[in-house]
């Protein structure tokens, strides 16, 4: 399917399922296929799941223009009410749940609840200090997953990157600059929504004094650290992930009724 957002930008989504509206956001240079290709088929039996490509990547247009994360929310606006929805629960992964936070802010009404996954609410802090690297023909993605999982888990990691999809360099440019840009940590008091942070305990990319500044922030917020796991966490710990976010959905929708 395809939306279009008010500057032209054609994005593509998909839908999924029936059930209380679930929006899947994903991050920097990350594709449907390659962010959500494990949780579609679990979500989707109980809840109905739309996903998209960001402005850049996969099947949605990648115009060489300023993106930004403000921007990124007004397209999943877009797809959200081009879906048939005007409310939904929505689960982002690093950038995606920055531009999450932005829409929480510009578009409460839009927002039933949030899951944070990988992120953080911008600035610059210190990095975290080097873990052992990966060997072999995956530590490529040392930066992306706990070395150890590397390691124990090839086949996994081989699995995920045959669904990562590729992009053009200046679309690649455009989502770094949204994501250096982007700082919200003086308004987060604002969001109201429940909200749920996932984060790994050897996330190297943000680290998890990331997720705690989250969780200070929120006023309505829990964390959930999740030992082992990098940023790919949702991968990593699939499992545990899919059934934190299934019952956080779950119980917010009854609190709701």
């Amino acid at each position: 399917m395809i939306a279009t957002a008010a500057d032209g930008t054609r994005l593509h989504y998909i839908v999924e399922g029936t059930g209380p509206p679930l929006v899947l956001v994903g991050g920097r240079t990350s594709t449907i296929e390659g962010a959500w290709w494990r949780y579609l088929p679990p979500l989707s039996a109980r809840f109905k799941v739309i996903a998209l490509d960001n402005r850049g990547t996969g099947g949605s247009d990648k115009p060489d223009t300023p993106y930004s994360t403000s921007l990124m929310a007004e397209d999943a606006l877009t797809v959200l009410r081009d879906a048939g929805e005007t409310s939904a629960h929505w689960f982002g992964l690093s950038m995606g749940g920055m531009i999450l936070q932005q829409l929480a802010l510009t578009h409460p009404q839009a927002v039933r609840s949030l899951i944070l996954g990988a992120t953080h609410c911008g600035g610059e802090r210190p990095a975290t200090a080097d873990a052992p690297a990966a060997e072999g023909p995956l530590r490529r993605y040392a930066n992306l997953y706990d070395a150890r999982f590397i390691t124990d888990h090839p086949e996994w990691v081989q699995e995920d990157a045959t669904h990562f999809g590729k992009m053009p360099l200046h679309a690649i440019v455009r989502q770094d600059q949204a994501v250096k840009q982007h700082n919200l940590c003086a308004r987060l008091a604002e969001i109201r929504q429940p909200v749920l942070i996932i984060h790994g305990r050897q996330d190297r990319m943000v680290p998890v004094a990331r997720a705690e500044e989250l969780l200070a922030l929120l006023p309505n917020a829990q964390l959930q650290v999740i030992d082992p796991a990098g940023h790919q966490v949702h991968s990593e710990q699939f499992v545990t992930v899919l059934r934190l976010l299934q019952a956080f959905v779950e119980e917010v929708e009854r609190q709701r009724a």
